[in-house]
């Protein structure tokens, strides 16, 4: 009867928290983090090991196993893992022989939970193990991580003629254009609307008035630092 009582007051404390919690049986759980810039996403890799003599059993009340937070180093949260997701509201369970390990990998492809991207630079990164027996139990696990620094467009492909013309690729953070001669400005700096995966299109309309008799018609990006891209040829005239 006292088993049965117990079992259920269990159960009650796991899905009385707001957010998902495990619980740990056992001590000598050790967590660590790991943040490895790469060119389009960090990789983060978290890892807990049992390092006690005895086999130890992790049960969590939904299948969020970890929580990632990262910051601007000494500044505001830009990204947690957890924002915008959903999980399984059901006991999950994770064995951990004596001596045994278990790792999980993200990737983070550089943007705030609102989808932009954040700048280069250095940031820290916090990852919490959802365990232990109450809030003030959990484990965490701190890593550096420099966000390197991007090409402003990738994945640029032009095409069209004489005054018609249609740009797409990808941007790697808010931009505007220009369109130029080599001598005088034909379109003045416009916004490039971007979409939630950073893809772009373009759709130019050039009087035939306005373009060069010889010479190069030129399209520059432009991001919020003011940094210029590389040249962007849309046309050479006479073709």
């Amino acid at each position: 009867m006292l088993r049965a009582i117990f079992a259920a007051a269990l159960v009650l404390a796991l899905f009385s928290f707001g957010e998902a919690r495990a619980f740990a049986q056992g001590n000598d759980l050790q967590f660590s983090v790991t943040a490895e810039p790469k060119k389009d996403y960090a990789e983060i890799t978290m890892t807990v090991a049992n390092k006690s003599e005895k086999d130890l059993k992790l049960v969590f009340s939904s299948s969020q196993k970890y929580e990632i937070s990262i910051r601007q180093k000494g500044g505001k949260e830009v990204y947690r893992y957890s924002a915008n997701k959903s999980f399984l509201q059901a006991l999950q369970e994770l064995k951990l022989k004596a001596g045994d390990t278990h790792t999980w990998v993200e990737k983070w492809n550089y943007r705030k939970s609102n989808g932009e991207f954040v700048p280069s630079g250095d940031y820290a990164v916090k990852a919490t193990l959802l365990g232990r027996k109450n809030s003030k139990d959990l484990v965490t696990a701190k890593a550096s991580l420099t966000v390197p620094e991007r090409n402003m467009v990738s994945d640029i492909k032009t095409s069209g003629q004489k005054g018609m013309y249609t740009i797409e690729g990808k941007a790697n953070s808010s931009l505007t254009y220009t369109v130029e001669d080599g001598h005088e400005e034909i379109i003045s700096k416009q916004p490039v609307v971007v979409g939630e995966k950073g893809s772009f299109k373009l759709k130019l309309v050039i009087k035939e008035a306005s373009l060069p008799k010889n010479g190069t018609l030129i399209l520059y990006f432009q991001d919020e630092d003011g940094k210029i891209s590389d040249p962007v040829i849309l046309e050479k005239f006479p073709s």
